[in-house]
């Protein structure tokens, strides 16, 4: 489907909403798309406060398991039964055209390059339970691998946000949620109709919320504050964070990293890609990235995963697909 011929969500601002819609649309569907709304704004204000509360990018914990955590905690009680509505649940609401289904979308299109449809497994009448069983665990690993590029894509929009509108990253919760609402007033007149609402739901619900009327001039230093941040290297910072879930996957070193960015469409062959002392030094003081333990490099040269970072190198620019 074009993105053109897609359609935004309805707009649901409490889970009533999902209900009425369930029941006049006689479809479930609803419930399931509010849950998945609540659980991606939770990974993305969970990025954003790591930016936010811990200045020094040395201190922060980024692509940690958090996505899978908190959609574990919206789904994961989901029984053998209902897993794969779950599943049919996260590829619908990517056929929408909201920015949160483009991510989903996304995340999926990069999880089917990692584990191409032809290999899953196929369940063939009549299943035993041992059957259903694997195919329930094998679902739930997908789903849990979504998840991981989710946070990938997340962590790499906030970190060009935060440079973008470091306004919006004041260490108080609530000043920076305000800023942000500034910050969205921006471009308020090229907002579509569904963002148009969702913008002056939140900015309402915020004026009953949030009481406190010095936090209120953060709106309009959003609006109006366009300071911007330097930021050294943006394609290798988008490449890098992209990557990391590879990184965790497949174990490599720095010297595996530096050797897949070297290798891409728009290689990488000065700093901090020189040594792989100053490309660790880089990903954990300016990303926030670290790994949670010791590899191994490839013996030959090409760490395994090399193809899926390539794959994910499309575009004109040089920058992540």
């Amino acid at each position: 489907m074009s993105e053109d011929a897609k359609k935004p969500l309805p707009f649901m601002k409490t889970v009533e909403d999902a209900l009425a819609l369930c029941e006049r649309e006689n479809d479930n569907f609803y419930v399931s798309a509010f849950m998945i709304e609540a659980w991606m704004g939770s990974v993305t204000l969970a990025t954003v406060a790591e930016y936010a509360e811990k200045k020094s990018a040395a201190d922060r914990r980024l692509q940690q398991g958090t996505a899978v955590r908190l959609f574990d905690e919206m789904f994961g009680g989901a029984g053998l039964d209902e897993i794969h509505h779950v599943f049919s649940a996260l590829i619908r609401f990517a056929e929408y055209s909201d920015p949160q289904s483009r991510i989903l979308l996304r995340a999926y299109g990069i999880m089917a390059i990692e584990h191409p449809h032809a290999s899953w497994p196929r369940l063939v009448p009549p299943a035993t339970q041992s059957d259903i069983l694997s195919a329930a665990a094998f679902l739930r690993g997908i789903m849990h691998r979504i998840c991981d590029w989710v946070e990938a894509i997340t962590h790499a929009q906030m970190h060009l946000f935060s440079h973008f509108a470091p306004v919006a990253f004041d260490p108080d919760p609530e000043r920076r949620e305000l800023a942000i609402l500034g910050v969205q007033q921006r471009s308020y007149p090229e907002m579509n109709e569904f963002q148009k609402a969702w913008w002056e739901w939140h900015y309402g619900e915020a004026a009953e919320r949030l009481q406190n009327p010095q936090n209120w001039s953060m709106v309009g230093r959003g609006m109006v504050d366009d300071q911007t941040r330097h930021q050294s290297y943006p394609a290798l910072d988008d490449a890098i964070i992209m990557f990391w879930p590879l990184v965790v996957r497949f174990n490599w070193t720095f010297r595996d990293l530096m050797v897949v960015l070297r290798s891409v469409e728009r290689p990488w062959r000065t700093y901090p890609c020189e040594r792989e002392q100053d490309l660790a030094t880089y990903c954990t003081n300016v990303l926030g990235l670290r790994k949670g333990k010791k590899g191994r490099s490839a013996r030959n040269g090409l760490p395994e995963g090399i193809e899926i970072a390539r794959a994910l190198c499309r575009r004109d620019d040089g920058s992540v697909s």
